[in-house]
């Protein structure tokens, strides 16, 4: 999948986590979500883990039966510009959750990020074995610009809570995936 410049011109890349950018991709998460702020779904963990048959196989174990994740990449220099996930929980058998959504900050406002949370969802909707995708965030002023770009791919607000941890509220947000449209397999004619 190619995202476009607000000029419509390709200027990156969604590609699959993998070995070859694992280590870019988690310095740029790390360096967005301060590693103190990560709770329990590290990426430190979590990364590795989706792309080794024995890390597979131990999120399985804890509850985790489907762990997925992606790149936005710059072509010409492969710098890794963002992240973003799904994964499933045993405990929630309706619903992928989204994971990671991370944009480095100098790359902003080109679309990266909407082009990220799109391609996550129509993954999750292509998989076609569970009714939502769903997230959460915070009212934290630092996600205010993830608010719109959730509004924008369709993940509205279903329950709200308090974080006394943070004092800010936790929004949870989900859209429902038989309502995506999902377009061409990537690859495929057309």
């Amino acid at each position: 999948m190619t995202g476009a410049s607000k000029g419509g011109n390709p200027d990156f890349s969604i590609a699959p986590l993998s070995f070859g950018n694992l280590l870019p991709a988690l310095e740029l998460v790390n360096r967005v979500f301060p590693r103190s702020a990560q709770g329990k779904e590290r990426a430190d963990f979590f990364f590795p883990a989706s792309i080794l048959l024995p890390g597979r196989w131990l999120c399985r174990l804890i509850g985790y039966p489907v762990v997925l994740y992606w790149v936005a990449v710059e072509p010409e220099s492969g710098k890794v510009i963002g992240t973003v996930g799904i994964y499933a929980m045993s405990s929630d058998p309706e619903a992928y959750w989204g994971g990671w959504m991370c944009v480095d900050p100098k790359d902003r406002s080109r679309g990266v990020g909407f082009s990220l949370m799109r391609h996550a969802i129509v993954q999750a909707a292509r998989r076609s074995d569970r009714k939502y995708v769903r997230l959460y965030t915070s009212t934290d002023p630092n996600e205010a610009k993830a608010q719109v770009l959730y509004d924008g791919v369709g993940l509205t607000v279903y329950k709200t809570e308090d974080d006394p941890r943070t004092g800010f509220q936790r929004l949870y947000r989900q859209c429902e995936l038989a309502k995506i449209q999902l377009g061409p397999k990537p690859g495929a004619g057309g």
